[in-house]
Order: structure tokens, then sequence, then C-alpha cells
């Protein structure tokens, strides 16, 4: 048990004055003159003793009374999280985070999460003492709002003031920033984190010890359906082929859902719907396939109904659909270029969707590669130096790469180049001699020819006579293997480009594939994954930067950024980087890119896996950061108050030490009455 008021006990000096009552009584002695004491020395042994014991249990109840209102007085309270003395008398800094993440918009009962906490946090100012200093914070964007005196009037104002937003917290890492960056020189420090505590990213270390911390828990939202992803299953990606899509949804709340309409919709069109239900806890995926309905950049989303969390009820996507694709093919002989031209009439013989362009370049020290979107190099003799150096700016800017390799690459003065580019080690000629090799189809069934129109592709796989030979690491992915598990197609990333990589030739001297009914349809799934500009239209979380990339003739045209909400914004390309930096994606949809007025380009922005509601963190989980000693985790309700001040200070007493004091003046009244009795006799 401790004091909330512990000067008052000074007061227990008051139990002096029925002692000393007691004891002059014993000293004010009257003398009466009797006839014989015969009488008095019989009732010595009975009623004497009676009134002396009498006068005792009087004195014994009349010090509990003072001490029971002494003890009321300085305000006892049974032990609680903090010193009850130490909170009331000392100096003490208060750390106030209030999240104003994405998921605090979620209701409770009419009422959003942040409201409830805001209200919740303008209480508390008016609970602790004129001794303490407060720093509110909010976590989105990180932000110390206020610092200073508890008792400040501007408090509530400054709390109301709190916005809510879509944007992701790190609220463990900004509470671990805040307690060891604080200059807090006060004998205690409390933390007090309100939040719905989605999030369980916490950091490497534990929070400090010198801080108590109090988690006070928001709510729990009942109806929730949320959408947890959406990704774009189809690679090739043009008008004439349908689009698949696949996302997952989960019910999150604490209710059944039932006839749950789920639609997909390209631009304001709806082009899919399913109606399903939802058990508590379930999670369902569902496939979607439509065509596009336009060239460029699509855009759409996938819909839920409303529920008490509206932000993880959509989810946006940009897919860039193929236009035209400006092609370059450079070759080291004339038999090479016809062979490729007649690749592409075959995949293409209307024109209408590549652009075909063909150079003879043995020796190849430039590469013409301004507005071209793919780059074929088949069996080049020799690179120069500034070849390379433009294949990098080439590839850096987002160029897609088509690499047939014939041997020139096992070269060691070519080694540097290739290893600052990342190509696979080329190390030497393999010839199968009297044998061949086999192409082996992965075992994986989404692998990469099981989507190329082609009748039974196992009789239209190639034989190969010859290939080079090659090391590979993580960065690269294996797509096709021979026989005998050395690699026929490799794929990597040379900065925001995409390099196919190919590890024979493409004639009959090194494999029958162009006599195979596979070679088409390759061709043109490579051209089609290596022209889509898929760096631009990449999605980013709410509130991260999106870079978009330029082309080096457009750095010097007019920028504008178009957000969801309608707001236009000018932005400055970087000119080292060539490329726009748009740092202002705090909303959830798609924002459109204009160069000099006219539509460029488009991405969207999603919700950080943290901001879409499932479990809270638990108490396991919280022992990563905290030891049961440095916090207490209490629910928000009706009697939050009382329940609050009980967790830090205790259970108030001193109702119970005034009943006391009342109960002991009601038997000293009685016991000390007088008796008419003996007062008549």
């Amino acid at each position: 048990m401790t004091f909330l008021y512990p000067s008052s006990l000074f007061l227990l000096f008051a139990i002096a004055i029925p002692i000393a009552i007691h004891l002059l009584n014993r000293f004010n002695v009257k003398n009466v003159e009797f006839s014989t004491i015969r009488f008095l020395k019989s009732l010595e042994n009975n009623a004497i003793k009676k009134i002396k014991f009498k006068k005792f249990i009087l004195l014994l109840l009349r010090l509990g009374i003072i001490t029971s209102l002494v003890l009321m007085l300085a305000r006892p309270v049974t032990k609680g999280f903090m010193p009850g003395w130490i909170s009331a008398e000392l100096e003490s800094r208060l750390l106030l985070v209030i999240d104003n993440s994405s998921s605090m918009s979620g209701k409770v009962n009419t009422q959003t999460l942040l409201d409830i906490v805001k209200k919740t946090a303008k209480d508390l100012s008016q609970i602790f003492s004129e001794n303490t200093t407060v720093n509110i914070v909010q976590t989105c964007p990180p932000k110390i709002l206020y610092s200073g005196k508890v008792t400040d009037s501007s408090i509530p104002l400054i709390i109301d003031q709190i916005n809510q937003t879509v944007k992701y917290d790190n609220i463990w890492t900004l509470v671990d920033s805040l307690t060891k960056t604080i200059q807090a020189t006060e004998p205690i420090k409390e933390c007090i984190i309100l939040s719905d505590f989605q999030n369980n990213t916490f950091p490497d270390n534990r929070l400090s010890d010198d801080w108590k911390f109090y988690l006070l828990n928001a709510g729990k939202i009942n109806n929730n359906l949320s959408i947890n992803n959406l990704e774009v299953v189809s690679r090739i990606k043009v008008p004439d082929q349908l689009l698949k899509l696949k996302t997952s949804i989960k019910n999150n709340g604490n209710i059944k859902i039932t006839n749950s309409p789920i639609n997909l919709f390209f631009d304001e069109n709806r082009v899919g719907q399913v109606i399903s239900e939802f058990d508590k806890g379930s999670n369902k995926e569902f496939v979607f396939q439509a065509y596009p309905d336009k060239k460029g950049v699509l855009t759409g989303s996938i819909k839920l109904p409303n529920d008490d969390y509206l932000m993880d009820n959509i989810w946006y996507m940009t897919v860039p659909i193929l236009d035209k694709i400006n092609c370059l093919m450079i070759g080291s002989s004339d038999e090479e270029i016809e062979m490729f031209k007649l690749i592409v009439d075959a995949i293409d013989p209307d024109k209408q969707l590549i652009d075909f362009d063909s150079k003879k370049l043995p020796v190849v020290n430039r590469l013409f590669v301004d507005e071209i979107d793919i780059l074929i190099i088949h069996n080049p003799e020799a690179f120069t130096e500034s070849a390379f150096d433009e294949l990098d700016i080439y590839l850096q800017e987002g160029g897609g790469l088509i690499w047939f390799s014939g041997g020139m690459e096992i070269d060691p003065a070519y080694n540097k180049y290739f290893s600052n580019f990342n190509f696979p080690n080329a190390m030497n000629l393999i010839e199968s001699e009297s044998g061949l090799f086999n192409l082996n189809l992965p075992d994986i069934e989404d692998h990469f020819l099981s989507d190329i129109s082609v009748r039974k592709l196992k009789n239209e796989l190639p034989e190969f006579y010859r290939y080079i030979k090659h090391s590979y690491n993580n960065k690269h992915n294996v797509h096709l293997e021979l026989n005998n598990g050395d690699p026929l197609l490799l794929d990597f990333n040379r900065g925001n480009g995409k390099i196919f990589y190919f590890t024979s030739l493409m004639n009959l001297t090194w494999s029958d594939i162009p006599l195979r009914g596979i070679m088409v349809p390759l061709i043109y799934k490579l051209l089609i994954l290596g022209g889509t500009d898929e760096i631009n239209t990449a999605p980013v979380i709410i509130g991260d930067v999106k870079w978009i990339t330029l082309g080096r003739n457009e750095v010097r045209n007019r920028w504008e950024v178009k957000s969801p909400s309608g707001e236009m914004t000018l932005v400055v390309p970087d000119f080292s980087k060539e490329s726009l930096k748009i740092i202002n994606t705090n909303e959830l949809g798609i924002y459109e890119i204009y160069q000099d007025g006219n539509y460029y380009s488009a991405f969207s922005t999603y919700l950080h896996s943290n901001e879409i509601i499932h479990k809270q963190v638990t108490k396991n989980e919280i022992s990563a950061v905290l030891s049961d000693e440095m916090y207490r985790w209490i629910n928000l309700d009706n009697n939050f108050n009382n329940v609050f001040n009980e967790t830090r200070q205790g259970k108030s007493l001193w109702k119970i030490f005034l009943l006391i004091a009342f109960v002991l003046f009601l038997l000293e009244t009685w016991i000390g009455r007088p008796i008419l009795k003996n007062i008549k006799n």
C-alpha cells in the first residue's frame, strides 16, 4: 500500500492528544471523605477493573478514529504500476503517442478508432499532476506536436487537430527513437501509446527500461472484409489477349459475411464479379479474366462492399498494355538478320505491333538505340568500349535486351564489361559431337513456356548441337535448361532494364530451333516482356517515393502529377538520374503523369500490409521489446479513467478508511455512552 499525499501522515501526531488526556485523567484525582473504605475495597476486583478496561477500549477506539481519518486524508492506494507518492509529488515526463495511421479510420459503434483515442488523450491530460511535462506525438507523419506542461489549456485543441491519414506507421521504432532522444531529466518517465496495435514490426533492440509503458488498445473492428493483395498473373499484356488477375480476400472481422460481391473494374467499367461468403477468419483467392479495353496504361481496381474499415475495400492497379514496340536487331550476317525479319513478319504481319529495324554490325561500335524499346544482339564478333557505355545507358533507362551468346563472351578482354553488366560468366564452348542436347521442360506448373500458343509443346522442343557453358549466380533467373542441367535461357536486370540471355544461337549450326514451332511464340513472348515498361507503372506503398524513368530527350519537358483527389503538382526532373522523383504519394488511388499537358503514364498506391486489419499484437510478440515489468495493457471502455488510475497508482482505499473511522466512531459513542442506572445509583 502506498499514499498519494504522504505529507498528510504528519497528522498522525494527533493520536498523542487522546493518549495525553487519558494519562492526565489518571493524575486528576479528587479527595472525597468516606466514613470507611471497606466497601471501596470490595469494588476493587470487579467494578473498578471494569471501568479501567472500558477507558482503555475507548482510548484504542479514539486512536483508531484519528488514525483512519489521517490515512484517509493521505489517499492510500494499493500498489500500482507507479508508486503513488512519486507521481503525485515529483516531477515526471509523459510521452503521449497517438496512432493516426490508416487502420485507425476503422469504426467501432459508429466512432472511428482515431476519434476514440483522441477523446481518451484529452481525458488523460486532466489526470496527471501539474508537475508533469508532456510530449504529444502523432505517428503519420512522425511529429512532436507539443512539448510543455500538461496543464496547458491548448492541449485539447492540439489533439483535435491530429488528422486521419491512409499512411502506415512504424510505431515501435518511433517510440524506441523518442525514448532515446527526448532529453527527459525527470525522475519519472511514462509513455502512453494509443493505437489498435496492428503493427508487429519491432526494432532489433528492447525499448528503454527507464520508461514505463501503457498500451491503450483503441478496440477491434467487428465487420471487416479486406483485400490482401492483387497480382497480374499474365506476363503478356496486349489488347487481344485475356488479362488474368489474382486477388486474395480475407474476413478479418468477428462475424460471418454472406453474399458479398467482389467486383473487377477496368477504368470505371465493371468487367467481372463474384458473389461469395466468408466465415470468420476465412481467406479465399479469386482469379478474374478480362480483355483490356485500350492500349497504353490500363487503370483498374478490385472493390468490396463498404464495412467498418473502408481503406482495405479497394485495391487499385495500373497495367501497361503494349501499343507499339520499337525493335532493333543487330546481327553479324545477312542470314541472321533475314531470319529475324521472318520471325517478326510471322508475329506481326500487318506491322501493327512491332516496328522492326536491323543493322549488320559484326563489330559493334554503336547501337543507335534512341527511341528503341527492345534491342536484339545476335552473335557479335566484337564490342567496343563506347558501345558498352551506350548499352549501359540504354539499360539503365529501362530498355530491354535479348542477347544471343556465340562465343565472344569467353574472351578475357570483355570480362570487366560483362561483369559490370552482371552477365553470367561464359566459360567454354560445348559441342555435342555425335550426340545432341535436349531442352527440358521445368517441373513447375507455371513455367516460362506454359502460356505460349503451341500444340503438343513437347513435340516442338528443340535440340541443340552446341552452346556456351556459363556459370551463374542467385541474381540470374534460369527459365530453360538443357538435359545436362546447364542453362539455356536466363533473365536478369541491369538498372531499370531487363535482359534475356541465350547461351546458344538461333541458327541451324547450333540447334534446330528455327525449324520448331516454338520459335515464333517464344520470340513473341520475349519481345512483349522486354518491350513492356513496367517500371513506371509499378505500384508503390502509400507514402513511399516513386521514381518515373524518362528518356534523355524528355527531362527538359514540363512535368505534372495529378493525385487521386485531382490536385495537380508541378515536378522538376532529377537531371542527373533522368527521372521524376514523386514524394507526395499520400493518397490511395491512381496518380497520373503529364508531359507538357499530355498524358504520359500512371501508377497506383496501395496500403502497407500493417494497415490491413489482422490480429493485434500478442503478449509474446510484445515481450520482444518490453518485459512484463515495463508495460501494462489497458482496453479503452466507459470506465477507462478509473481503470487507468487504478492500474497506474493502484486502487484507492480512502473510502475504506472513512468507513472504518465511521464504524469506530459508532462503537466509541456506544461504549462511552452514560448509563442512567449507574448515574441514579
